[in-house]
């Protein structure tokens, strides 16, 4: 019997010899979450499946997600992930409407590496937007942001929702905790509820076109 992602991240626990508290605090997931997730009748979230991926790389990402191969990956896989951050050319980063990100159903383009500079993902960017911060054609660098309360209005960010990937500065609105302010230096300023974020990520460096 094929068994479903819910079994595999258990699979994982097991094989890592650790229980749902002692993975809450290596995942950074509060172990209420967590519990309702694998062990409930919750179902499992993208922030679990990266936070799972980004602290054990062995674990194969197409195992995980799709129940194929084996649980966990090659040497050359890993060492591939630990040493390199996977850049995907055909994803851009706009402030128009795009596909959603999904990195573990996504094939990269190849990989940059930045000893100096620790972003889990590269994308180009698109569009004019954050000029004069960040060119259209600049590559970017980001980290996942695992809560929407870490939000920084200094910083800038992508958010994903289910119709666009966009990088814009963010703050969450001063009287509806439930909406999130997207601002840019070129365009007027715009709200959308958090409940529409999918993933948002921190843009931690940029490689500035010739």
């Amino acid at each position: 019997m094929e068994r479903t992602m819910k079994e595999r991240v258990l699979s994982v626990f097991k094989a890592k010899k650790i229980n749902v508290n002692r993975a809450s605090k290596l995942l950074g997931i509060p172990q209420r979450t967590l519990n309702r997730q694998v062990n409930e009748d919750g179902k499992v979230g993208m922030e679990l499946v990266y936070s799972l991926l980004s602290t054990f790389p062995d674990v194969s990402p197409s195992w995980l997600v799709l129940g194929q191969g084996e649980m966990f990956q090659d040497v050359d896989a890993i060492e591939a992930f630990n040493d390199a951050s996977p850049y995907y050319s055909d994803l851009p980063v706009t402030a128009g409407l795009k596909d959603t990100f999904d990195p573990l159903r996504e094939k990269p383009t190849g990989y940059i590496s930045m000893p100096n500079w620790a972003a889990q993902f590269y994308f180009p960017v698109s569009g004019t937007s954050m000029e004069p911060e960040i060119h259209s054609g600049d590559i970017v660098g980001v980290n996942r942001v695992e809560s929407l309360r870490e939000v920084d209005p200094d910083k800038i960010y992508m958010i994903v929702t289910n119709e666009s990937r966009m990088i814009k500065r963010c703050h969450t609105d001063e009287n509806d905790d439930s909406i999130m302010w997207c601002v840019s230096p070129n365009y007027p300023a715009f709200k959308i509820k958090k409940n529409d974020i999918c993933a948002m990520f921190h843009v931690v460096n940029r490689i500035e076109r010739l």
